[in-house]
C-alpha cells in the first residue's frame, strides 16, 4: 500500500484498531506477537491502517504499551499531525510501512522507542521472519526497562 501524507492523514479516522494484554513471558510468545502481526497484515490486505497494541503488565512498575504500527516514517500514529510537508513531500505517495513501538516510563530518557519491523513489500508470505525479529526487539525493550527500573531502585 501507498499513500500520500494527505491520504494517509485522511485515513487515520478509518484505522482498525486491536488492544490486548500479556504480561513480561506472553508478549514474547510467537503466538502472542503473530496474533498482531496477522491482523496488521490482514488490515493493510483490506486496504485500512492498523494499530495492534499489547499492554504489557510488567514484574514490577508501570505497564509498558508495546505496538504494531502502520506508517509512513517512524512516527507513533498517536503523533501522525507531526507528518507535514517538511518531513516529507506530500504529493508523493509512499510505502506504508510496519513499526514497532514501545512507550512507558523507564524504557528510556523519553519512553519512547520505534523501530521500522518491515517495508510494505516485506509483507507477502511467511510471517515466521517477522515474529522473530519483534521476539527480539521485544525482549529488548523489556530488558531495557527492567534494567532502568533496577538502576533507579539501587539510587
Amino acid at each position: 500500500m501507498e499513500l500520500t501524507v494527505n491520504d494517509y492523514l485522511t485515513q487515520l479516522d478509518k484505522a482498525k484498531t486491536q488492544t490486548d494484554t500479556a504480561d513480561a513471558a506472553q508478549i514474547q510468545q510467537a503466538a502472542t506477537l503473530t496474533k498482531g502481526l496477522q491482523f496488521v497484515i490482514d488490515q493493510l490486505d483490506a486496504g485500512y491502517l492498523a494499530r495492534y497494541v499489547w499492554q504489557v503488565a510488567m514484574p514490577s512498575g508501570d505497564s509498558l504499551e508495546v505496538a504494531l504500527e502502520t506508517n509512513l516514517i517512524n512516527i507513533p500514529m498517536q503523533e501522525a499531525m507531526r507528518l507535514d510537508p517538511k518531513l516529507l513531500e506530500g504529493a508523493d505517495a509512499k510505502p506504508v510501512n510496519l513499526y514497532l513501538v514501545a512507550t512507558g516510563t523507564d524504557l528510556n530518557a523519553s519512553g519512547l522507542r520505534i523501530d521500522e519491523l518491515a517495508a510494505a513489500d516485506e509483507l507477502n508470505g511467511s510471517t515466521t521472519a517477522l515474529t522473530e525479529k519483534m521476539q527480539a526487539w521485544v525482549t529488548k525493550q523489556l530488558a531495557q526497562t527492567n534494567e532502568n527500573r533496577a538502576a533507579k531502585a539501587a539510587e
